[in-house]
C-alpha cells in the first residue's frame, strides 16, 4: 500500500499535536505547537488536493481514502481548522491571562480541541462507512466535552442536551449503515469490502432498493441531527451559545459540514440504486423547513452567539436544497455554499468572541456601535454578516442564485418557496447585524483585550475574510477542476 505523506500529515498532525500537549510544561511550547499545526494543516491539505487532481483518488493505510469529494470537505475542515487553532491560542490564552482558567485547563482544552479536529478530518478521508461512523461518533464525544468546558450551569446543560440528541442521531445513522451492509452483502457476500465506499460505488445499481431507501432515511435523520437540520436542530443554539467561542466556530463551520458530507455519501449510493427523486425530495423538504425555522428565530434572538447558531441552521438548509435539486447548478451551489459559509461563519464567531471577552455578555441590545467600540469585531461582523445575508460580491450570493436558478429550471414552485424563506432570513439576519455594528456604543465598563489575543484574532480573521472575498469574485482554476470531478461522483457531467 502506497504511503501518501500529505494525507497522513493532514490527519495525524492534530492527533500528534494533541498528544504532545500532554507533555507541554509551559505556555510558549503549547502555543508554538498549535501554530505549527495550523501551518501543517494548510500545506498538507493543499498538497493532498493537488495530488488528487493530478493522479486521482488516493488510498493509504488503515482504510484511508481521499477522492475529490473528500478533498473538498478536507479543504473546509483544514483551512478553518487552521484559523480556528490560531484564534483559540489567542482566545483561550486571554482567559489564562485573566486567571479565569488554570494552565492545566488551558492544556486540556487544546488536547480536546486538536483531537476533535483530527476525528473530523479522519471522518471525511476513510473508505469505509463504518469507520466514518466511528470517527463521527468520536467527534461527538469530544465535542460534548468541549461544549461543557466552562463548567457553568448553561454549558453543562448544553453539553448534556447535545450528548442525548446526538446519541439518538448517531444510533439512527448506525442503523442506516447496517442496512447498507445488508444490501451490499446480498451482492458481494460476507466481506470486509461490503462497507467500502469505492466498492459500493461500483455495485450500487445492484443494491436492494427498499433497503437503500431505509438506509438513506436513517442516515439523513441521524447525520442530519449532527448537521443541525430542522426539526433535529434543537441542541444547536444551546451548544453554540454556551461553548467556548473557538469551539462554537468549529461546530458551525466544520462539524455541521462534516455531517453533510456523510449524508452525501449515502445520497450518491442511494441515487445509483433507485434514482435521485427519492433523496432529492427529502433533502429539499428538510432544507426548506430548516431555512424557514431559522428565519423566524433569527428575528427574536437576543444572544449574538445563538443568532449565528440559527444562521448556521439556515445555511445548512440552503445547501441541502441545492443537493436535493440534483442538477449541475444546484450541486455546484450546495458545494460552493458550504465552503463560503464555513469561512464566513467561523469569522463571525471569531468576532463574537472578541465582543464577549470585552463585554463579558452576549446581549445584542447592549453592544451597538461595534465599528467604533471594537473596530476589529465591528468590521468582522459587517463583512461576515453581509456575506451570510447573501449580499452580492460574496460567494454565498453566487451559490444562492445558482440554487434558485436550478429550482426555477426544474421545479418553479420550489423556487418560489425557496426565495420566500430566503428573503425572510436575509431581512432578519441583516437587521440584527446592523443593530450591533452601527450606532453609538453604550457607556459601560469593558475589559481590555491583551495584545496576544488581538494579534492571533487578527490573523485568523484576516485569512478567513481574505479567502471569502477572493473566492466571491471568481472560482480559482484548481477549485473549478475539483468541482467538475465531484459532479461526476453525483452522476453529473463535470463540463
Amino acid at each position: 500500500m502506497e504511503i501518501h505523506w500529505p494525507l497522513l500529515l493532514l490527519i495525524l498532525t492534530p492527533f500528534l499535536i494533541g498528544l504532545s500537549g500532554l507533555l507541554s510544561r509551559n505556555r510558549g511550547t503549547l502555543d508554538a505547537l498549535q501554530c505549527g499545526q495550523a501551518g501543517i494543516l494548510v500545506v498538507s491539505v493543499i498538497l493532498v488536493a493537488e495530488e488528487v487532481l493530478t493522479s486521482g483518488p488516493l488510498s493509504g493505510l488503515f482504510y484511508l481514502h481521499t477522492d475529490a469529494l473528500s478533498v473538498w470537505f478536507s479543504l473546509i475542515l483544514g483551512i478553518v481548522g487552521a484559523t480556528g487553532t490560531l484564534y483559540a491560542v489567542g482566545y483561550v490564552g486571554e482567559q489564562l491571562d485573566r486567571g479565569a482558567i488554570s494552565f492545566k485547563r488551558f492544556q486540556r482544552f487544546f488536547i480536546l480541541f486538536d483531537s476533535y479536529l483530527a476525528m473530523m478530518l479522519l471522518a471525511v478521508n476513510v473508505d469505509n462507512l463504518g469507520i466514518m461512523w466511528i470517527a463521527i461518533e468520536g467527534s461527538t464525544l469530544l465535542a460534548a466535552l468541549l461544549i461543557g468546558f466552562e463548567r457553568n450551569k448553561g454549558a453543562l446543560e448544553a453539553g448534556w442536551k447535545f450528548v442525548i440528541l446526538s446519541s439518538v442521531g448517531i444510533a439512527l445513522a448506525l442503523f442506516g449503515t447496517i442496512l447498507v451492509y445488508y444490501a451490499s452483502e446480498n451482492v458481494m457476500g460476507v466481506s470486509e469490502e461490503a462497507l467500502r465506499w469505492g466498492v459500493l460505488h461500483q455495485v450500487a445499481d445492484q443494491l436492494n432498493p427498499e433497503a437503500m431507501k431505509l438506509a438513506f432515511l436513517f442516515a439523513l435523520l441521524g447525520y442530519g441531527t449532527k448537521a443541525g437540520i430542522a426539526p433535529m436542530h434543537t441542541w444547536l443554539p444551546d451548544a453554540h451559545g454556551e461553548a467556548p467561542t473557538p469551539v462554537s466556530a468549529m461546530l458551525s463551520a466544520n462539524m455541521l459540514t462534516m455531517a453533510i458530507y456523510a449524508i452525501l455519501r449515502f445520497k450518491i449510493l442511494t441515487d445509483q440504486a433507485i434514482g435521485p427523486l427519492y433523496t432529492g425530495n427529502l433533502l429539499v423538504g428538510f432544507g426548506l423547513f430548516s431555512v424557514a425555522i431559522s428565519a423566524i428565530f433569527l428575528l427574536t434572538q437576543q444572544d449574538f452567539k445563538r443568532l449565528f447558531a440559527y444562521s448556521s441552521i439556515e445555511h445548512m438548509g440552503i445547501a441541502l436544497v441545492g443537493f436535493g435539486l440534483g442538477g449541475v447548478i444546484g450541486v455546484f451551489g450546495g458545494l460552493w455554499h458550504l465552503l463560503n459559509h464555513a469561512l464566513a461563519k467561523s469569522a463571525a464567531f471569531y468576532g463574537a468572541g472578541l465582543v464577549l471577552l470585552r463585554h463579558e455578555h452576549k446581549i445584542v441590545d447592549q453592544v451597538p456601535g461595534l465599528l467604533h467600540g471594537i473596530p476589529l469585531a465591528g468590521v468582522t461582523f459587517l463583512i461576515a454578516g453581509l456575506a451570510l445575508a447573501g449580499m452580492p460580491l460574496f460567494g454565498l450570493f453566487i451559490s444562492e442564485v445558482a440554487i434558485a436558478t436550478d429550482a426555477f429550471t426544474r421545479h418553479p414552485f420550489i423556487a418560489y418557496g425557496f426565495l420566500l424563506v430566503l428573503t425572510l432570513a436575509f431581512v432578519t439576519l441583516l437587521y440584527q447585524i446592523l443593530r450591533m455594528v452601527l450606532g453609538t456604543p453604550v457607556e459601560q465598563k469593558v475589559l481590555k483585550l491583551g495584545q496576544r489575543c488581538r494579534s492571533f484574532a487578527t490573523v485568523a480573521i484576516a485569512v478567513n475574510l481574505g479567502a471569502l472575498t477572493c473566492i466571491g469574485l471568481y472560482v480559482p482554476p484548481g477549485l473549478s477542476d475539483l468541482l467538475g470531478t465531484i459532479l461526476a461522483l453525483f452522476g453529473i457531467p463535470g463540463k
